[in-house]
C-alpha cells in the first residue's frame, strides 16, 4: 500500500505522456527512434527549466509570473558576459536570477504580498531593463567558437539537455533531503500550521524564488548561447508553456504537492506534443490547440476520479487527489 501511494501521482502523467507519444508516432514516421528522444529531451533546456522554477514557487504555494522576462534578461546578460566564455557568461546570468529571485520571494514574505501581483510588477520592470540593456534591439554573440560545445550531439543528448537533467537532478535532491527543500513543501501545504510549529515565514519564500529565478535565467542564457543572440521581446509565452507543463505532470496549484518527476513527465508530454507536430509541418497554434485540449482532459480525468461514483473503483483511486506529502 505503501509503495502504491508512492507512485500513485505519476500515474495519470504516464498515461497521457505514453498515449501521447504513440498517437504522435502513429501519425508521423519520421517522429521515430532515437531522433524523436532527442527532440524531446531539447525541450528540457529552455521550457523544462522554467517548469521546474515555477513549480517549486507553486510547491510553496505561490507563483512566479516573471519567469518569461527573467529569462529574456539573462538571454540578454549571458550575450553581453561572452566574453568571459560558455562557462563564465551562463554563470554570470544565472547567478543574476538567483539574486534576482531571492529578493523577489524576500519582499513576498516579508510584507505578505500575493506573489500574483508582486510578480506581475517584476515581470514588466525585468522586461523594461531587458530593452534598456539591449537598446530594443537584438544582440549577437560576437565569438560564435563558445556556442560550439552547446551544438554537439550525444546520442540521445545535447550539452544543453545534460546541464537540464543534472539542474533537475540536484533540485530534486535538494527539495527532499534538505531542511530549506522540506520547508518549502510545509508553507505551501499548510502555511499557518507550518508556521504555528516553527518554520520560517520568509526563508521557504527566498529558497523557492531564487531556485525559480535561477532556472528561468539558466534556461534564457542557453538559449542565448546556443543561439548566438538575444532580443528584448523573446520568452513571452515561457509563462504559459511552463505552467502547462507543470500542471500537465501533475503538480498541484493548491501547493505542497508535486515533485521534479511530476514536472519532467509534463515537460515530456509537451515536448512530445511540440517536437512531433513540428516533424508534421504543423503551425505553432496546432501546438497550442493540442496542449490546451491536453490540459483540460487531465483537468476533467482529475475531477471525474474524485466524484464519488469512482472512488472505489481502481482508475479512481490512482487518479483521485492524495493528501499525502509526495516530496
Amino acid at each position: 500500500m505503501e509503495r502504491w501511494e508512492r507512485v500513485r501521482p505519476y500515474v495519470l502523467p504516464l498515461i497521457v505522456l505514453a498515449v501521447t507519444w504513440i498517437v504522435i508516432a502513429a501519425i508521423t514516421p519520421t517522429f521515430r527512434g532515437q531522433a524523436s528522444v532527442f527532440s524531446v529531451l531539447q525541450g528540457f533546456p529552455l521550457v523544462g527549466l522554467a517548469a521546474l522554477g515555477l513549480a517549486v514557487t507553486i510547491v510553496a504555494g505561490e507563483l512566479d509570473l516573471s519567469v518569461g522576462s527573467m529569462a529574456a534578461l539573462a538571454a540578454v546578460i549571458a550575450v553581453e558576459t561572452s566574453a568571459l566564455g560558455l562557462v563564465g557568461c551562463l554563470a554570470v546570468a544565472t547567478a543574476a536570477g538567483i539574486v534576482l529571485g531571492g529578493v523577489q520571494g524576500t519582499i513576498i514574505g516579508k510584507l505578505g504580498i500575493n506573489s500574483l501581483v508582486f510578480t506581475i510588477g517584476s515581470l514588466i520592470l525585468l522586461r523594461g531593463l531587458t530593452h534598456i540593456f539591449s537598446n530594443s534591439a537584438p544582440i549577437m554573440i560576437e565569438n560564435f567558437e563558445i556556442t560550439d560545445p552547446l551544438l554537439e550531439r550525444y546520442g540521445i543528448f545535447s550539452l544543453s539537455s545534460i546541464i537540464a537533467i543534472v539542474v533537475f537532478a540536484l533540485t530534486g535532491l535538494f527539495l527532499t533531503y534538505t531542511r530549506w527543500g522540506r520547508e518549502i513543501f510545509a508553507i505551501g501545504g499548510a502555511r499557518n500550521e507550518a508556521i504555528a510549529a516553527g518554520v520560517p515565514r520568509v526563508r521557504p519564500f527566498t529558497v523557492a524564488f531564487a531556485i525559480s529565478g535561477g532556472c528561468a535565467s539558466l534556461a534564457g542564457a542557453l538559449a542565448a548561447a546556443r543561439g548566438g543572440s538575444a532580443a528584448p521581446q523573446n520568452y513571452e509565452d515561457l509563462l504559459l508553456a511552463g505552467c502547462a507543463a507543470a500542471l500537465l505532470g501533475g503538480v498541484s496549484l493548491y501547493g505542497g504537492r508535486g515533485t521534479v518527476f511530476n514536472v519532467a513527465l509534463g515537460v515530456a508530454i509537451l515536448s512530445v506534443v511540440a517536437a512531433g507536430l513540428a516533424a508534421r509541418g504543423s503551425e505553432a497554434s496546432l501546438v497550442q490547440l493540442v496542449t490546451g485540449a491536453l490540459l483540460f482532459a487531465v483537468i476533467a480525468l482529475e475531477f471525474i476520479a474524485g466524484r464519488k461514483l469512482w472512488r472505489g473503483t481502481v482508475l479512481g483511486r490512482a487518479l483521485a487527489p492524495h493528501s499525502a506529502s509526495t516530496r
